[in-house]
This record gives C-alpha cells, structure tokens and sequence, in this order.
C-alpha cells in the first residue's frame, strides 16, 4: 500500500517564467480592459452571449501556445469535455465544456460560445486558461510552461533553496495528495515491469494535477497542480525505459 504524502517540495521559479506570472484573465482585465470583447449574437442565440479573449500580453510574441503541448494537455482532461479537436499543425484546438463552446488559437485568443452572462464568461475563461496554462510559452526560456515545471528547460528554477508545501494547508488538497501517490504507484509498477498499472497511475496523476490547477482558488496555489504535471513528465521520461 502506497503511504499518503503529507507535502510537496517547490522550487521557486524566476520572476519572469510563466509560472510566476500566471494566465489569471482577471490580472489581464486590470492592465487591458480591452483582452475581453463581449459580443451579442444573432437573434436565434437571444438570451446566449460570446466573447473574445485575449490572454497574450502586450510584450509576448506573435505566438502565446505551444500546439503540441496545447493538444497534449487537453487531451489529459478529455473525460470533462463532451466534444474536443484539436490539430497541432494548424495551432487550433475547439471543445464543448458544460455546454459552452470553446475555440482556443495558439496566438492566444480564446472563443467563448453560448455564455448565459458577462460572469459566466470570465469564469470559462479562467478555467481555460489555467487548463493551457502548461502550453503558455515562457518568456524566460521560450519553452512550454510545463517544461518549466518540471525542470527540463534548464533556466526557469532559481538558485533559492526550494520550499515544502504541507498539504494540509491548501484547499482542495486531496486532489494533489491523490496525484503524489499516483506517482508512486507508476514508480513502482516501473520497478515490477507493469506497464499497464505505470500508465494508469501516471495517467490518473495527470489529471488530478490538471484538475487542481483549475480548480485552485489562486495563482499560486494552481501553480502547484503543474508542479506535479511537471514532475509525472520527468517521472515517465525517467522510469518507462526500465519496463
């Protein structure tokens, strides 16, 4: 039986990584009322309203998403989404999310579809935006988020000493404690040659960070949930080879 984790270790990133800034479209409506445009459809859609949002910020370059890690990440929370496409070579994903239709670009721009009001809007566009969140290229190293994560990119994790998070104090902490032993499932399962119980626990812990990263009341407590996406990537690149 694998033992419950009681923390999580967090490295501290730098100041101008993905991860320390966040996607939050409520910090972005503060510096640009203009990255939400709320649009009235047609008459046949009376009552429904769309929106167009921007989560690139005025510094980022032309393109905000990685496609590939864009697709992978949505790919993670299919079982949420009652519709999902997404093409990795044209940069363009489209979902249907508790009855809202969602087109996501990879410079950035999100659709939203079929939103009963202003509020329900940024809601959605919150909930995507923490979901690709991972995909964001950083403007430190010019990799995915993820790879920020969880290391790979080599330059995003500052010198200070990393600090430990006890679980305990974050809200909705079951889901991070869920995924930590997850992870050590796969890790076991890579130990014992079990292929099938290594990609179910990587793939539950997935999803649980994922999950925890939407639903986090903060910035700083979601970034947590890709810490632990980050760290099932270097657990997967690290053990599969050993089945």
């Amino acid at each position: 039986m694998v033992e419950k984790p009681a923390q999580m270790t967090v490295p501290k990133f730098r100041d101008g990584c993905s991860l320390t800034k966040g996607v939050e479209v409520r910090d972005l409506l503060k510096v640009r009322k203009e990255a939400v445009l709320y649009v009235q459809p047609c008459v046949s859609e009376r009552g429904k309203l769309m929106a167009d949002v921007e989560l690139k910020r005025e510094e980022a370059g032309a393109q905000l998403l990685d496609p590939i890690t864009l697709c992978s990440l949505l790919e993670i929370h299919r079982r949420r989404f009652s519709e999902l496409k997404c093409s990795p070579s044209v940069g363009v994903a489209k979902l249907k999310w508790k009855g809202r239709e969602v087109s996501i670009f990879k410079n950035g721009k999100l659709k939203i579809q079929r939103a009963l009001d202003k509020g329900e809007i940024l809601r959605v566009a919150n909930s995507v935006a923490r979901l690709i969140w991972g995909a964001v290229i950083c403007d430190v190293c010019g990799e995915p988020t993820i790879n920020c994560a969880s290391g790979r990119c080599g330059k995003c994790i500052a010198e200070e000493k990393a600090a430990a998070v006890r679980f305990e104090e974050l809200p909705n902490a079951a889901l991070l404690v869920e995924g930590h032993s997850n992870l050590r499932k796969a890790v076991e399962a890579s130990e014992h040659g079990f292929l099938e119980e290594f990609e179910r626990a990587l793939r539950i812990a997935r999803y649980l960070a994922l999950f925890f990263t939407i639903e986090a009341p903060g910035k700083d407590d979601a970034a947590l949930g890709l810490v632990l996406l980050g760290e099932a990537e270097r657990v997967e690149n690290v053990h599969r080879f050993k089945i």
